[in-house]
């Protein structure tokens, strides 16, 4: 069978596509791959007539036609979706990801067809039962409108043991990615930098359930006997395995990310083992992402021995309330300032996420959350800081709706890829002096001092003048202008050379180090 796989994404990774591909191939049915991206990370359906044209095109000999979408795809997706009916395309299409899965009525309305939850071995059965002459609408996972109601098929149990999985398809044969007015074959080059840093899953599933997150939705879908393990490990030599074969394929890969949040769910046992399997095989700079509650002293002094790039950790907010009331997250403020101690302990390059503009979060804990900085955070780190997108399935969209505080969904959700310009000139006061708070953390200024800045900030007479539409224009020009002296005039003539040769120096001592270790090893053989 043909089967056109269609990422909506605005960059061209789409690593749940790729295992479905995969999945089909080794099936023996034959895939065509196009990634719809965007030179810039763009959610706006912006594409230009001939690269619809293109597309359409690409998509007329098609048995089945598979979109994979996020919730600020979606509105690509549907102007794909028409385009493809517009051109009298029969083949059925079918819309899977994160969407489809936690808003599947929503979806339906779009696509004959909606996946909902792991889509790799039901998109299998799909496309064999047209094959076959069967009803696919009979599928499992799958769902459908009739008459104006969601028909749900029954739950596809999860595969336990991740290590049966194959690889995701990075067989660059029958891929064509967006280029301009057209689409082009799919080459690195043309991947804007997904074959120099490899991303890749180590794990799938969440056991928590933060409320601003749809992964409680997802977790539900498998709750139930016989359905299978939610968190499921890779293990080692399936990670090492991956990583050999497309550095062997494309040499332009020079380093790692592991995108999943809960590597570090693993044991210090496993992780030991990872270090040293990693180390020896690989050995290629590495970012991946943590949780607070999955990091410990000796995990972290374990991968301090890598070339760590970065470790990512979601921090949210610095108040007890916010933490457990609002977001239902299982974390104490102990636990996460214990955690940036440790990263910062071990000297690993961190970054810190924090989540604004929560129209529930009352200011006294946003107060708390200025104060938790100005005592914990050090560096080195960078942060992040994200306004608050109510996705559909998460329980505080849920809470958004019942109250009141959006209509059938939250726009900006669904037409914002991240935090942008727009977000930072229309954020609150408190939400600025927030990101002023971080950089004066992370620049190594002394505790005692930020908290006088933050005292400055609160004041009430300080608010009276300062607290109104213009600050977050101002302050935002005010970075800019900062930012642009600090890179020309410090950061390329000063920093750069200084930090270029630490790092050269560090490699060579890892690989020295490395070099020792394997001399040792053939000795003793």
């Amino acid at each position: 069978m043909q089967v056109v796989l269609v990422s909506t994404y605005t960059y061209p990774l789409a690593l749940g596509l790729r295992y479905v591909s995969s999945f089909l191939k080794r099936a023996g049915h034959d895939v065509t791959m196009l990634f719809m991206s965007s030179e810039r990370d763009e959610a706006a359906a912006g594409f230009a007539q001939p690269l619809l044209d293109d597309f359409v095109q690409r998509c007329q000999p098609a048995d089945v036609v598979g979109l994979s979408l996020m919730t600020n795809s979606f509105y690509r997706s549907c102007v794909l979706t028409e385009a493809i009916r517009k051109a009298g395309v029969k083949a059925p299409i079918v819309w899977g990801g994160t969407h489809p899965t936690v808003a599947p009525q929503e979806s339906a309305r779009v696509a004959d067809y909606v996946c909902i939850g792991e889509g790799e071995k039901v998109m299998v059965e799909f496309v064999e039962a047209l094959q076959a002459g069967r009803d696919p609408s009979r599928t499992r996972n799958f769902a459908y409108l009739r008459n104006g109601d969601l028909v749900r098929n029954p739950t596809c149990p999860l595969t336990d043991d991740l290590d049966d999985y194959p690889f995701p398809d990075y067989n660059m044969k029958g891929h064509w990615v967006a280029h301009k007015d057209k689409l082009v074959p799919a080459e690195p080059k043309r991947l804007r930098g997904a074959l120099r840093r490899y991303r890749m899953s180590s794990t799938r599933g969440c056991p928590y359930s933060c409320s601003f997150c749809n992964n409680s939705t997802q977790m539900r879908i498998y709750q139930g006997p016989g359905l299978g393990k939610w968190v499921r490990k890779r293990s080692n030599a399936s990670i090492i395995a991956e990583i050999e074969g497309a550095r062997e394929r494309y040499p332009s890969i020079e380093a790692v990310n592991l995108i999943d949040d809960l590597f570090l769910i693993r044991n210090e046992e496993e992780v030991a083992q990872f270090v040293e399997v990693y180390e020896e095989r690989v050995n290629l700079p590495l970012d991946l992402d943590a949780f607070p509650n999955t990091v410990t002293d000796r995990k972290i002094k374990l991968l301090s021995r890598l070339p760590i790039d970065l470790i990512s950790m979601g921090i949210q907010s610095g108040s007890e309330d916010t933490l457990r009331r609002l977001y239902h997250r299982p974390t104490k403020t102990d636990t996460i300032a214990r955690a940036v101690r440790i990263l910062s302990d071990h000297g690993v390059h961190a970054e810190y996420h924090y989540l604004v503009a929560n129209p529930f979060e009352p200011e006294d804990n946003m107060r708390e959350t200025l104060r938790f900085v100005a005592d914990h955070h050090r560096g080195p780190a960078k942060t992040r800081i994200f306004p608050l997108q109510l996705y559909p399935g998460s329980a505080m969209y849920e809470r958004a709706r019942k109250e009141g505080v959006i209509g059938e969904h939250h726009e900006e959700a669904y037409r914002f890829t991240y935090a942008g310009k727009k977000h930072i000139m229309q954020a609150s006061y408190l939400d600025i002096w927030l990101r002023i708070v971080l950089a004066l953390r992370v620049a190594g200024v002394p505790s005692w001092w930020v908290h006088r800045v933050i005292d400055f900030a609160l004041h009430r007479w300080v608010r009276r003048c300062l607290d109104n539409r213009l600050f977050a224009p101002a302050a935002y020009i005010a970075y800019r202008t900062g930012r642009m002296f600090y890179k020309n005039l410090i950061y390329k003539p000063f920093v750069r050379p200084v930090t270029a040769l630490t790092a050269r120096r560090r490699r060579r001592r890892r690989r020295s180090s490395r070099e020792h270790v394997q001399a040792e090893m053939r000795s003793a053989a």
